[in-house]
């Protein structure tokens, strides 16, 4: 066998299917470029997401606020979200609850105000229930509830 015939049978026998450098680079800018487009579409799916968190947590703290007010004398005296849910904050810790009594201890108004993470929340940073079923503040319900 004659020394071409040797390196071609080497070759073949050995070669390597490869990228080349160029191509890496190409993939890699293209998967930088969609990460850039995709990342603050995925945040704010996930702050609205949590919102939900606020509306839900606020659903069941007042029910069991008419719960307290049913035991309690026919009064909203001494209710505290830690009285009433067991914790000042939702579950995942997004928000933090709390309540304000009016009308001699006889109505509430609740609220959810966004912390940690979702203190970012510009467009929907809070909010409110009252005794009466109005959710507020008025200008973010139907954006935020």
């Amino acid at each position: 066998m004659d020394r071409s015939g040797a390196v071609e049978m080497y070759q073949s026998r050995y070669s390597i299917a490869a990228f080349t450098l160029i191509e890496l680079l190409i993939t890699i800018a293209i998967v930088a470029i969609l990460s850039t487009l995709a990342y603050p579409s995925y945040q704010s799916f996930i702050t609205k997401a949590r919102r939900g968190e606020a509306s839900r947590e606020l659903q069941a703290f007042a029910a069991g606020m008419e719960r307290y007010y049913a035991n309690n004398d026919a009064s909203y005296k001494d209710a505290t979200p830690t009285r009433i849910t067991g914790s000042s904050h939702t579950e995942h810790g997004y928000y933090s609850l709390a309540v304000t009594l009016s009308d001699n201890n006889q109505s509430y108004t609740l609220s959810a105000t966004a912390t940690g993470a979702q203190a970012n929340d510009s467009k929907c940073p809070s909010f409110t229930l009252t005794s009466t079923g109005k959710k507020g503040p008025p200008a973010t319900v139907d954006r935020c509830w």
